[in-house]
């Protein structure tokens, strides 16, 4: 028995389903994967580590985003 192919989605497409959710999903390779929730201890480390590079960071020509942020890579950011 055969799979049932995937239909690709476009990144375009993506972001428009992506406005609309009442979840967070990741998009990769024309696919989207729902993205399962963190725990409050996840929470708390990655919370202080935000505080920690935002108050290094704070008089540098850098800014540091939390995990809601969306960023586009493209194939030679994997090398």
């Amino acid at each position: 028995m055969s799979a049932v192919p995937k239909p690709y989605i476009t990144p375009e497409q993506y972001l428009a389903l992506e406005r609309q959710a009442q979840y967070k999903s990741e998009y990769f390779a024309g696919e989207i994967f729902a993205m399962a929730g963190a725990s409050p201890e996840h929470n708390l480390i990655s919370g202080n580590t935000f505080g920690v590079l935002w108050s290094q960071l704070r008089d540098q020509p850098c800014t540091p985003y939390g995990s809601d942020q969306k960023v586009r890579s493209t194939p030679e950011h994997y090398a």
